[in-house]
């Protein structure tokens, strides 16, 4: 009878024998990381940087012995950015962003992201700008150039030395592409690579971060 009802019960719910049991649930106070980039759009040179603020890690075991790191780390961070890029003859680009990354770390340190952002794009054209007025007076217009809403779609993968070297260090490369809006009544779109350094200081703009481990 107690088989038979052991039976029903899997055979009702058979998710049960593959669910992950929950090991532990809590939060820590958790440093910032600080971004470093080279930007390039198409083959223009740029910079980015940022910051990110953990809000939440899960630590994936598979509940082997002898394992030193977790099998899948998966880690979610608010960010904030600022790119540029000179694009010779035309303009210059800044463009500040908020965003929401994910991140998917193995055992053998090897990651990838995934991070869409919204923000604003400034562009300031390049050369001198005259502006010419209904009486035909001709000025030299400083600080020339457009403002536009952009979001960006981004995804990229690297190596964390914190894994195996114990350096608080990832390095990474991420293609972004960049949607600016409206451009000319239209929408302008531009690919921007990315290739960099992630620190993670001891303790910068700490915050406070949800932990779970889990084991599968």
């Amino acid at each position: 009878m107690l088989k038979s009802g052991l039976l029903i019960i899997v055979l009702i719910f058979p998710g049960i024998l593959s669910a992950q049991s929950l090991e532990k649930q809590g939060t820590e106070r958790r440093s910032a990381n600080v971004k470093l980039a080279y930007n390039s759009s198409v083959i223009y040179p740029g910079i980015r940087t940022g910051i990110e603020f953990p809000t939440e890690i899960v630590n994936l075991d598979k509940a082997r012995k002898g394992d030193r790191h977790p099998s899948l780390k998966i880690e979610r961070f608010i960010t904030l950015n600022a790119g540029w890029y000179h694009h010779p003859d035309f303009h210059d680009n800044i463009y500040p962003t908020l965003g929401y990354l994910i991140r998917r770390t193995r055992s053998n340190g090897f990651m990838i992201e995934f991070s869409p952002e919204a923000g604003l794009s400034r562009t300031y054209l390049g050369g001198t700008t005259y502006r010419v007025n209904d009486s035909g007076l001709v000025t030299i217009e400083k600080h020339a150039g457009y403002t536009y809403l952009l979001f960006s779609i981004g995804g990229g993968l690297g190596y964390d030395l914190k894994v195996n070297y114990s350096k608080p260090y990832t390095l990474y490369l991420k293609g972004n592409l960049l949607i600016m809006l409206p451009y000319n009544s239209t929408i302008y779109l531009r690919p921007a690579l990315e290739a960099g350094l992630i620190f993670t200081p001891g303790s910068f703009l700490k915050r406070s971060c949800k932990i779970k481990s889990k084991i599968r």
